[in-house]
């Protein structure tokens, strides 16, 4: 996720928690909830006035068009909200809404549909295995491999901009992919699980789409989600595509994550369903 990206998120979060509690005056923060909001009203005068009003007008959109009708927000007599960090392993919740009745948990995305924005050199972490397993030492001596091989095309280059993109791909993106794609295939019957769990995650939330250019709202239920039992790992270029056998299709975009190259390239998937078996809501607002 990109600086700009990760700002618009947190004002995204920050404007949805205000505007509930500016309509339900007995709705609590956590510690970390207001700690964040104190936090993110700074970020504010960092978005341009429009976009900072399309935003609002999503926040307003998503309480009155959908979570005050779906949860009754204003029949409940207390409501806690807490906002969740982003290093949560399989939990993928934004913001948690708690009440007597019932707990709903938000991802929330702004203008994209990536479930995750994960480092390739982890994949066996992903996987389920420990740091500290020989199956994530082994990967990690092959990926340190994979990516020192790398460095002995770019010559005096500093930055990846000053290599042929065709260079970074055959060198670089490809053989990563090749490495994570082994990876996953050789240890299918367990990856197959673990890695579904971590990509799209294990705690039943609902992932919300606001999109500021058509101006809607695309709610899915992420909820009693049939685990997959194997998974195929197929490459292409810099993609790792993986097939299970629920009936879900993901796609991993390989990428840098820095514009410098140094010492080892930075490096991170940028994670999307390319089929998914639930159902969408779409909410128009204006």
């Amino acid at each position: 996720m990109t600086p700009r990206s990760n700002l618009h998120g947190r004002v995204l979060e920050y404007l949805i928690t205000e505007v509930i509690i500016r309509t339900h005056p007995g709705v609590n923060l956590t510690v970390r909830a207001n700690n964040a909001q104190l936090r993110d009203a700074s970020k504010l005068t960092d978005l341009n006035s429009l976009l900072l009003n399309e935003l609002t007008s999503a926040a307003d959109a998503l309480l009155q068009k959908w979570l005050n009708p779906q949860f009754q927000l204003s029949q409940q007599p207390s409501i806690t909200i807490d906002r969740l960090p982003d290093q949560n392993k399989n939990d993928v919740t934004d913001i948690r809404l708690t009440s007597k009745a019932w707990t709903v948990n938000l991802s929330l995305k702004h203008n994209h549909t990536a479930l995750r924005h994960q480092r390739p050199g982890t994949t066996p972490v992903h996987c389920g295995y420990a740091k500290n397993d020989p199956q994530m030492q082994q990967f990690r001596q092959q990926y340190r491999a994979t990516t020192q091989e790398f460095m002995q095309y770019i010559g005096q280059a500093k930055l990846f901009a000053e290599l042929p993109p065709a260079l970074i791909e055959q060198y670089l993106y490809t053989p990563v992919c090749n490495l994570v794609s082994q990876f996953i295939n050789s240890h299918a019957s367990i990856c197959a699980t673990k890695l579904f769990q971590y990509l799209v995650g294990d705690v039943n939330y609902y992932k919300i789409i606001v999109d500021t250019h058509a101006k809607t709202l695309t709610i899915q239920q992420f909820a009693q989600i049939q685990m997959p039992t194997n998974v195929i790992a197929t490459v292409n270029r810099q993609y790792v595509n993986l097939i299970f056998d629920n009936g879900w299709e993901i796609s991993m975009r390989l990428h840098t994550a820095s514009s410098q190259i140094k010492n080892s390239p930075s490096l991170k998937f940028d994670t999307k369903a390319l089929k998914n078996p639930l159902t969408a809501t779409i909410i128009p607002y204006a």
